[in-house]
């Protein structure tokens, strides 16, 4: 009775797409490789199959979920911290929000007004001088400095 090596083939999909197998490489590695043209998958699973017929498949399962408490009504536990921003959050798709109306008149007055025009035309002399700075360290060669052709 002898013993016979049969090579395992992997397949990889990820979203109904097949993705080529790259040699020497582990299924993780895999990934990080095909991150590049999908970003989604540097935080994906890989799920690897059972190996049938000489053909291993892994797939790659994007990590979806939510993070902390679902959106439901604000009770004791949730805390009155999340009651308040639900609140807020209410307030703001009604239109009714408070804060909003709190920064609109800060920003109409004349103080904020003239302090917001100063540091516009700081920010905007400083690139410019910036720009003409890197423009000045460029240089021209003209014809005369060039070496002849052989």
């Amino acid at each position: 009775m002898s013993i016979e090596v049969t090579p395992i083939v992997r397949t990889f999909t990820y979203n109904g797409i097949l993705l080529p197998d790259v040699p020497g490489l582990s299924p993780r590695e895999v990934r990080d490789l095909y991150s590049a043209q999908y970003p989604e998958l540097v935080s994906a699973e890989v799920e690897a199959g059972e190996v049938a017929n000489g053909r291993q498949d892994f797939t790659f399962r994007k990590a979806v979920g939510t993070k902390g408490a679902g959106i439901e009504a604000p009770d004791a536990q949730a805390g009155p911290r999340l009651a308040a921003l639900l609140e807020r959050v209410q307030a703001s798709e009604s239109g009714s929000s408070s804060d909003t109306s709190k920064l609109s008149r800060a920003l109409s007055q004349r103080a904020v007004q003239a302090r917001s025009a100063a540091w516009s035309r700081f920010a905007h002399r400083t690139l410019e001088q910036h720009r003409h700075d890197a423009a000045a360290q460029r240089t021209h060669a003209t014809s005369d400095m060039l070496a002849p052709l052989p």
